[in-house]
């Protein structure tokens, strides 16, 4: 969370002082650029928060299956080492504290039924990333001015604040489908293992 903090008060103070030296349409209010800045973060996370709570509404039937954009290809998995995903994911923000299961490391192995959660966990946490992107977006709507053409805060400070949350949103993404793989062969395994038990029993 401390690496995402340190990004979001960088890129803010970047966008900040472009828009200062740049932007001339409060050249008189300089002090109203870190002020939208703010807002418009803010309005990042209220974005980010909203998208969450509606689909963690959705079945967990719709998250049952390892299709569609809960399977992580061998393409995918090639690109994700590429990006070296297992040496920085442990400094991506891991929330599980909002929904009570943590997916930050494999607490009980053995366990399938604390498996089989932390799949639907994590394919919960894939799809709220991944549509998390273009709900970023929607923060250009924001500046009313532009619908006038009397505003480009659209562009000087709605947009980089939604690019950034982007990149930011979708990296955890990134690390669920990347451990997604290795977490179904472990209950793949413990069930084959489970019958192998079952079978010395008979």
């Amino acid at each position: 969370m401390l690496l995402y903090s340190i990004i979001i008060l960088i890129c803010s103070a970047i966008t900040i002082t472009l828009n200062i030296f740049l932007n001339p349409q409060f050249q008189d209010m300089p002090w109203l650029y870190a002020v939208l800045v703010l807002a418009f973060v803010v309005g990042a996370v209220l974005i980010d928060g909203v998208t969450a709570l509606i689909i963690r509404k959705l079945p967990e039937k719709w998250f049952q299956n390892d299709k569609g954009i809960f399977k992580t290809s061998d393409a995918e998995m090639k690109f994700y080492r590429f990006l070296k995903v297992q040496k920085w994911k442990n400094h991506v923000p891991e929330l599980g504290s909002f929904t009570g299961f943590h997916k930050n490391k494999v607490a009980s192995p053995f366990d399938n039924e604390y498996i089989g959660r932390f799949i639907l966990e994590a394919r919960y946490g894939v799809a709220i990333h991944v549509w998390s992107v273009p709900a970023s977006f929607l923060l250009i709507l924001c500046d009313f001015g532009m619908y006038t053409g009397s505003s480009n805060i659209w562009l000087t400070i709605a947009l980089p604040v939604a690019v950034i949350n982007a990149i930011l949103i979708v990296l955890p993404a990134f690390v669920l489908k990347f451990n997604l793989p290795r977490l179904i062969a472990i209950y793949n395994n413990n069930v084959i293992l489970e019958k192998r038990k079952e079978e010395e029993q008979k």
